[in-house]
């Protein structure tokens, strides 16, 4: 652990662990709150959608900043202007409110592309399976208790009091965490960032160089680019949708959800570091194709299940697959990708995040590129009238595409030492 957490990826661990300590709370129960504030199944669709739909505008010219000026400037001008936007989510008196806002908040992800390459450029060749697996562990470590404390503090306070209380912490925390990007983060460009004047240049060749990526990516990366969009497709209709279909079908209260959700985190921290070293050791895409094949079991169960310990039994077998699945998606997306390509490469595909979302975590992310949002977006716009015709059809399609994943990368996908 010494040899990974120093320099940028200690700096930017720390930045994940507080917002493990306020933004992430907020997520299980974000969709309780767009219902509070008067949305409904279809509207909570709505919302989730429209983060990543003004991202998909946004991420060409985020991919080529992060290849073309200050990472790190990035990073703290947009950490500034969304400690801003975070009051919008504190003082929201109606859902539409929210809706504006994740639309914005969709247009602050030069932060992901800048971060991803950042990160792939800190890290050792050789650590990078515990190198993820750190970053990976280490905030959900320090957030165990944060599903149970923001269900305990909705039990106290009452949902929409709590919400307030939650996001005014994130506004705090976000800004501590952009003072905290600019005083020690440090620049891993060989060459010295373009100077102001060639911005408009930049932002003019974006999507030129989007379609060129596009086009030179390898038949390799193109099967992997197939599994990202196949996974985020159909997370994006179970998303919003866990905590609902806990309390509207199995009637598990928030305080048991989030009781659920700290455990079965709590099994995942566990597993993380231990997976990470494995993954160094064997090969990422064959833990790939096992870790995504095991968690599709228990999320086509999860719609029959009745009671608390069956569903926690699911959560804890999605948790064990997600320890081994992250760090090895993030690993084998960087030995895919030279690295002169990856910040136009993340800024397309995301970071390489593969996992089971079961946090809700609404829209946008490090995990996200320019071609997952349009999945993301039809997913989410379909999802409300899904849930509401069917409300199973959701976990049994992800389900099923997760055995597709899997079957993609135990049987198509190639190493560089299998090529």
């Amino acid at each position: 652990m010494r040899d990974v957490l120093k320099g940028n990826v200690l700096i930017l661990t720390i930045g994940t662990s507080l917002r493990a300590l306020s933004l992430f709370i907020t997520f299980p129960y974000f969709s309780l709150y767009v219902r509070a504030l008067g949305g409904s199944n279809v509207a909570i669709g709505i919302v989730t959608a429209l983060s990543p739909l003004a991202a998909m505008f946004v991420y060409p010219i985020a991919g080529a900043l992060s290849e073309s000026y200050s990472r790190v400037r990035i990073l703290v001008v947009v950490g500034a202007l969304n400690a801003g936007l975070y009051i919008v989510y504190t003082l929201a008196p109606d859902w539409r409110f929210l809706a504006a806002a994740s639309f914005i908040n969709g247009l602050m992800v030069f932060t992901f592309p800048a971060t991803s390459s950042l990160l792939a450029d800190s890290m050792d060749p050789d650590l990078r399976g515990r190198g993820y697996a750190v970053l990976s562990a280490i905030p959900s470590f320090i957030g165990i208790l944060t599903p149970f404390a923001g269900a305990y503090l909705i039990e106290v306070l009452g949902l929409i009091p709590a919400m307030r209380v939650l996001y005014a912490l994130t506004v705090a925390a976000i800004t501590v965490i952009t003072l905290i990007n600019w005083r020690f983060l440090k620049e891993t460009r060989a060459k010295e960032p373009s100077p102001r004047s060639d911005l408009p240049q930049i932002v003019s060749g974006a999507y030129r160089n989007l379609l060129e990526t596009m086009r030179w990516m390898p038949r390799n990366l193109k099967l992997y680019a197939l599994m990202h969009v196949l996974a985020f497709l159909f997370n994006s209709l179970t998303g919003p949708y866990w905590v609902l279909y806990a309390g509207d079908v199995h009637g598990i209260s928030v305080l048991d959800w989030g009781s659920i959700l700290t455990l079965s985190t709590l099994v995942q921290v566990a597993m993380t570091i231990p997976a990470g070293a494995l993954i160094d050791r064997y090969d990422t895409r064959k833990i790939t194709a096992l870790a995504a094949g095991l968690s599709a079991l228990p999320i086509l169960a999860f719609p029959f299940l009745r009671g608390f310990w069956s569903i926690l039994i699911a959560f804890t077998l999605i948790s064990v697959a997600n320890a081994f699945l992250m760090p090895s998606a993030n690993a084998l997306m960087v030995e895919l990708v030279p690295p002169e390509r990856r910040g136009m490469v993340m800024a397309t595909m995301g970071r390489g995040w593969l996992h089971t979302n079961i946090k809700e975590k609404i829209g946008g992310g490090p995990g996200m590129g320019f071609v997952l949002t349009l999945p993301v977006v039809v997913g989410s716009l379909m999802s409300g009238y899904i849930y509401d015709a069917v409300p199973s059809a959701p976990w049994l399609l992800l389900g099923t595409a997760l055995m597709v994943n899997a079957i993609i990368a135990a049987l198509f996908l190639k190493t560089k030492e299998e090529q």
